[in-house]
């Protein structure tokens, strides 16, 4: 399945213990979708197709702007002002040319989130927005897709697995299951650092990795980081079986029940 040309390339990876060409033959069947090419977004897809994930897209609908280049590296000074999923996509693939890399220009909304996440084993959400958080959790509770999401507040950071395969054979808890534990890791003061941006990403990254590869880790566990006091925990993520039932009961909210405040559609 993997072409010589990729067998060299990914060389390194493949001699790590644990990994081989079976993993790496299936890293190379993963469809991936991101939301959000920023800060947090924008090193994960990196990452992700340094490693090798065979499809990436990548959800973003806003452009690429000086003040945040800090924390977006993928980006150069003359891309300001374009489309940041174009550019991501543009830029990765001349990175490595053997994944595809699919930018989707628009915010994912209830009115086409179920037709957005479609096809991806994964769906990722670095769009470190509740509103959006919500919308996408409960589209992939109803497609039973695994979920992911996570923030970055200052010196603060948060991910977990959700709506994910256990060892039980159930799947662990929606990202709604676990908003109030949650809350306590939020901290909304202004700021963001472009280091724990990156380190929130890769550490990330590592975990689809091994989920990917049956290591578990990522599902239903909330990893949070305090990387100001360098305090790393990882706790169990609660399962709310009635939540669930609602959710899967009543289908999809409105964007205004979301909270969630509808943008013009991208002029590309």
């Amino acid at each position: 399945m993997l072409s010589e040309k990729e067998l060299e390339r990914y060389k390194h990876p493949i001699a790590v213990p644990g990994m081989g060409i079976g993993l790496q033959e299936t890293l190379k069947t993963s469809r991936v979708l991101v939301i959000g090419a920023g800060g947090l977004g924008g090193p994960v897809i990196q990452y992700l197709s340094a490693a090798g994930t065979g499809v990436i897209g990548i959800a973003d609908y806003g452009v690429i702007l000086e003040e945040d280049l800090h924390r977006q590296p993928l980006f150069n000074m003359q891309d300001l002002r374009k489309h940041k999923a174009k550019m991501a996509a543009s830029r990765l693939f001349s990175f490595n040319p053997w994944n595809k890399h699919y930018p989707i220009l628009l915010q994912v909304k209830p009115d086409n989130v179920e037709q957005v996440i479609s096809g991806f084993d994964l769906v990722i959400d670095c769009s470190q927005h509740r509103a959006t958080h919500l919308v996408v959790s409960d589209a992939c509770l109803l497609h039973n897709k695994p979920f992911m999401t996570g923030e970055v507040h200052n010196w603060m950071a948060w991910w977990g697995g959700f709506n994910m395969p256990l060892d039980s054979g159930a799947r662990s808890g929606s990202y709604r299951c676990s908003e109030m534990q949650i809350d306590e890791f939020r901290n909304f003061d202004a700021g963001a650092m472009g280091a724990t941006h990156g380190a929130s990403a890769l550490l990330m990254v590592n975990e689809v990795i091994k989920y990917l590869a049956g290591v578990p880790g990522l599902a239903g566990k909330l990893h949070t980081f305090d990387y100001l006091h360098q305090k790393f925990e990882v706790s169990e993520l609660a399962a709310d079986a009635a939540g669930i039932a609602a959710v899967k009961a009543r289908g999809l909210l409105t964007a205004e029940e979301y909270g969630l405040e509808i943008v013009p559609d991208v002029e590309d």
